[in-house]
């Protein structure tokens, strides 16, 4: 991703999304031959009409902040649906899996710049939390890898059915 200071101040943050299409009535990613989805860079900008839309529809931006530590993913969420223009369920599916943390950095990053935050300093803050979000993954990965490691008898692997034994069948109707 190029974070450059000008990019930043004129274009606003790139990100990644998966691509969608609309099929009937719902929103759905496009996959390439291989399964893989097919990615996109938007760029997350805040413009006056943005931050409007934030103002009306949480109450305030003291709200929208409020919002945004309550219930993260709905919020950028309908966040990333005002700076696009778009429907919130198009959003909700074009946004990657286990992703809202850099989602929430860039609009951090873009709401920082729309107020008057230097573009310079913005990409370096942005560069910043990008390599904390990455590490916290990796960090989470590694602990998930080790819990698994020194769990002796996953449910299901050891060879018994999962789930309660069903009881036998009753002979009589229980009159």
């Amino acid at each position: 991703m190029d974070y450059s200071p000008v990019i930043l101040k004129n274009k606003g943050v790139p990100t990644q999304f998966a691509k969608t299409q609309k099929v009937g009535d719902l929103w759905e990613r496009v996959y390439d031959q291989d399964g893989e989805v097919v990615k996109e860079e938007l760029f997350v900008r805040f413009t006056n009409n943005t931050i409007s839309d934030i103002e009306v529809h949480f109450g305030g931006l003291e709200a929208w902040q409020e919002q945004i530590e309550k219930y993260p993913l709905t919020t950028v969420r309908q966040t990333l649906a005002f700076v696009f223009r778009k429907d919130v369920m198009e959003v909700g599916e074009a946004m990657l899996d286990a992703e809202v943390v850099m989602y929430a950095n860039v609009i951090g990053t873009s709401w920082s710049i729309a107020n008057g935050v230097d573009p310079q300093i913005a990409s370096r803050m942005l560069w910043q939390s990008v390599g904390l979000a990455k590490e916290q993954k990796e960090t989470l990965n590694k602990e998930l890898a080790k819990t698994l490691k020194n769990t002796k008898e996953l449910p299901g692997l050891n060879g018994t059915d999962s789930g309660p034994k069903q009881a036998s069948r009753s002979k009589t109707s229980g009159s």
